[in-house]
Order: structure tokens, then sequence, then C-alpha cells
């Protein structure tokens, strides 16, 4: 039991494999979610539903359970690689972000699925929870270096992108009361409210402009450019933030890499 789970653990979790890259096990699960990606797209198509309502019945239940059994063997596998031992470690160690995706990619249609099958009358329908199994994507981040590495940079400039967003809404709802007073009263129809005015602010904040709205008094047009001006540091603070991140990130890593290389010659050299 010992070997097996040992042998699970480094077939299942990433980093693991001893040979380096996925593991056979995880290249599949990896083929898997492209799959499952692929067979929702194909759902949409009513001439797939038409011709082919069984092979997509049958492929949504074999995804299914390959996701579910999966999720059950790392659990299982974690619980003598990580000395999980009782109901309540193996529940927080599911409560992980990464194996909380995993189990929103089954469990919630799984369940679904059971209760109808007792014959309970539910008002979901299980063509809906599937588009939860997209959140299983996500995964291909996880599993990727380059994305383990975008996910970690993301998280650390966190703070600093809400502020951003913060301020972007706080300029959109200024700029929305400032043209519901400048146009409300000549175009009621798009600036007649706040509400209304918030549409216009937000495509022109972002710089979109759509042109489906637009002022048509003086003030109305100058505030409409100014507003337009902040949009584009607003717009671009995000990118530069991320990109200063992701800079730094790499030279700590070619710094790193470069001390690994240079420590061996001194010790040689001593």
């Amino acid at each position: 039991m010992h070997r097996l789970r040992l042998w699970l653990d480094r077939q299942l979790v990433e980093n693991s494999w001893p040979h380096g890259g996925f593991s056979p096990l995880n290249w599949f699960i990896f083929g898997v979610i492209l799959f499952s990606a692929a067979l929702f797209a194909a759902e949409t198509e009513p001439l797939a539903l038409e011709h082919y309502p069984e092979f997509l019945h049958v492929a949504n239940r074999i995804v299914l359970l390959i996701f579910a059994v999966e999720f059950a063997l790392r659990l299982f596998a974690a619980g003598e690689t990580h000395d999980l031992k009782g109901l309540s470690a193996r529940a927080a160690y599911a409560g992980r972000f990464w194996l909380f995706i995993d189990f929103l990619a089954f469990g919630p249609e799984l369940i679904l699925l059971a209760l109808l099958y007792a014959g309970a009358d539910l008002p979901l329908t299980l063509a809906g929870l599937r588009t939860i199994r997209l959140l299983r994507l996500l995964k291909l981040i996880h599993f990727l270096p380059g994305g383990r590495l975008v996910s970690e940079v993301l998280g650390e400039v966190a703070p600093q992108l809400l502020a951003t967003l913060i301020t972007a809404l706080g300029l959109i709802y200024l700029a929305a009361v400032l043209i519901y007073y400048a146009e409300g009263a000549v175009n009621p129809e798009h600036f007649g409210s706040v509400g209304r005015a918030l549409w216009w602010s937000v495509i022109t904040l972002t710089t979109v402009g759509y042109g489906d709205v637009y002022p048509v008094t003086v003030l109305g047009r100058i505030l409409a450019g100014m507003l337009a001006l902040v949009g584009v540091g607003i717009v671009a603070l995000p990118t530069g933030i991320i990109a200063g991140a992701f800079m730094e990130r790499l030279q700590n890593e070619r710094a790193r890499q470069a001390g690994r290389r240079i420590r061996p010659r001194s010790e040689h050299e001593n």
C-alpha cells in the first residue's frame, strides 16, 4: 500500500515525476482537460447534438468519472506522502486552492447527477453545471512552469492591482456623475441618470469607444476628452505593474542561477 501511494504521488502531483516534466498519467489528465473543453464546445453546436447525442452523453460521463477518480487517487496518495490522518485532515487538504478547483470540475455535476437518479426534482440542469468544468482549464496554468510563474507573480502584485481597480472604478463613477450633469438634460436617453451614463463612462475610460453613446455639448466633449486621456494611463498602469514584477522575478531567477554556477568553482579553487 505504501509503494502504491508513493507511485500515485509521483504520477499525479506536479513536479514529483523523477524523470522531469510530466508523468504519463499527468499527460493523460492534461489531454482529458483539453478534451473536456472541446466537448463543451461541441455541445453548443445544434448539428452535433442532433447527430451525436449518445456520444456526447457517454463522453461527458466518462470525463466526469475520470476527474472524480483522479481526485480520489490524489487524496489517497496524499494520505501517505503528506502524513494526512483522519477525515478532517484530508478534507482540509482537499480545500487547498488547486484541489478545490479539481473538485469543482466534477463535484457539483456528480452530486446533481446522483440526486437526479434518486428522483429529486431540481431546478438545475446538468448542461448548466458543465460550465463549471471549464474551471479545470485553470489547472493547466498550475501544470506548466510558465503558468506557475504567472500565477505567483499575479499573487505578489495583487494588492497593487486591487488598488488600481478601485481607482478605476472610482473614476468611472465620477465620470458618470459629471457627464450626467453635463448631458442629462440634452440626451436623457443615454445620460438621463448616473446609471445610464455608466455605460458611456466604462467604454470611454477603457478607450474602447464604440461610438453608440457620445456627448453633444461642449462641456460634455471636454469631459470626454479628459476622461479618454486619463483612461490611457489607467489601462496602462496594471500592465506596467505586472511587467515590472515579471522583470524583477526574472532578474532574481537569473541571479540565483548565476550564483549556483559560480559557487562550485569557488569551492574547487579552495
